[in-house]
């Protein structure tokens, strides 16, 4: 394996995150990272910081309980540093302080409307980013970026670099993983001519039972949860299938199962925490996903649809499927499904 080094633009609301933006890149630079960023922003700094993201391979945003300092439009620079990451493609992952309001007050914007603006930039991080990690002590955002960073290597490879005297060395290993891949291509080929090692297409009210985690908030804490859920392929199917009308990427299958059981993982919860108020984090197991997707595409329900231009891999429902959902035979099929 090469040695390969990445690139990591860090932003925060400025010197309220010192200590954390210290631990951060500390640990980055263990990890094999080069870290940049700019801990200062004036007007003539956003041109500079724009041009740190768009060498980047990856946007970290580290935030506390301040919305941080503002440009002349009145929008935040690390706000700024967001969209123009999003505008630009680059993958994000955010790390948040769990509980602001448990900081010190030294630590929080002193007028009304920051605070309001720290408010509806905490929300839009959360819905807007699929990787946001929570931290409360110093040794949770160090132990947060280990693992996180090292998963975000494996969910959005990039380039990254090399050393020069390497470029022999990566050819070769180019060239071993298209051989693979080829080698990968002819085995998947003959298998799906095999028909005996197809899935079995299954029926709407069939269930399956899949494993998901969770952050349940009970009493002021919250606690990490293992659920085992049981859902129809009907239901299933109404969860995903409106996502894929159009083409759409692959991560979007996570995206939209967590965002599913997000929203009903409450009634999970109290089975084990009764006085339970909200979760979140939901996070199907990786496997259980996985077999969701190929199953889907067993029954004629997903097919791909090509790549984006960030080579991504774009599915779409079937007409087959499309009937399925403008019908009311999946209502029928879960109004007689026990829950």
């Amino acid at each position: 394996m090469l040695d390969k080094r990445y690139q990591v633009f860090i932003s925060t609301s400025g010197a309220d995150m010192q200590p954390e933006r210290v631990i951060l890149a500390q640990t980055l630079v263990g990890m094999g990272f080069f870290s940049w960023g700019l801990e200062q922003r004036t007007p003539l700094s956003t041109a500079f910081a724009r041009r740190q993201i768009d060498d980047c391979d990856y946007v970290v945003i580290l935030l506390g309980s301040q919305y941080g300092e503002q440009s002349v439009s009145g929008v935040g620079y690390m706000h700024l540093e967001y969209i123009y990451a999003v505008t630009k493609q680059k993958p994000i992952v955010v790390f948040m302080h769990e509980d602001p309001d448990s900081r010190d007050p030294s630590l929080h914007d002193e007028k009304p409307e920051l605070r309001e603006k720290f408010k509806e930039f905490r929300k839009l991080l959360q819905q807007g980013v699929d990787q946001v990690f929570s931290y409360r002590t110093m040794r949770d955002l160090e132990l947060a970026v280990r693992f996180n960073m090292s998963q975000m290597l494996e969910r959005y490879p990039t380039t990254g670099w090399v050393r020069p005297q390497n470029t022999q060395a990566l050819h070769d290993e180019i060239e071993c993983l298209k051989n693979k891949l080829r080698q990968l291509e002819t085995e998947i080929g003959k298998r799906e001519e095999d028909p005996f090692l197809n899935l079995p297409k299954v029926s709407m009210h069939e269930p399956y039972r899949f494993e998901y985690r969770m952050h349940a908030y009970q009493d002021g804490n919250f606690k990490e949860l293992k659920i085992e859920k049981s859902l129809t392929w009907a239901q299933l199917l109404a969860v995903l299938g409106s996502t894929f009308i159009h083409p759409t990427p692959e991560e979007y299958f996570s995206k939209r199962m967590n965002e599913y059981l997000n929203e009903t993982g409450l009634d999970d919860a109290r089975r084990i925490m009764p006085r339970a108020h909200a979760v979140a984090r939901s996070q199907i197991n990786i496997r259980a996903l996985h077999n969701i997707k190929m199953q889907m595409r067993q029954n004629d329900w997903i097919v791909q649809a090509g790549r984006d231009d960030r080579q991504r891999m774009l599915w779409q429902t079937t007409l087959k499927a499309q009937k399925l959902l403008e019908s009311n035979l999946l209502d029928q099929v879960q109004a007689k499904t026990p829950y």
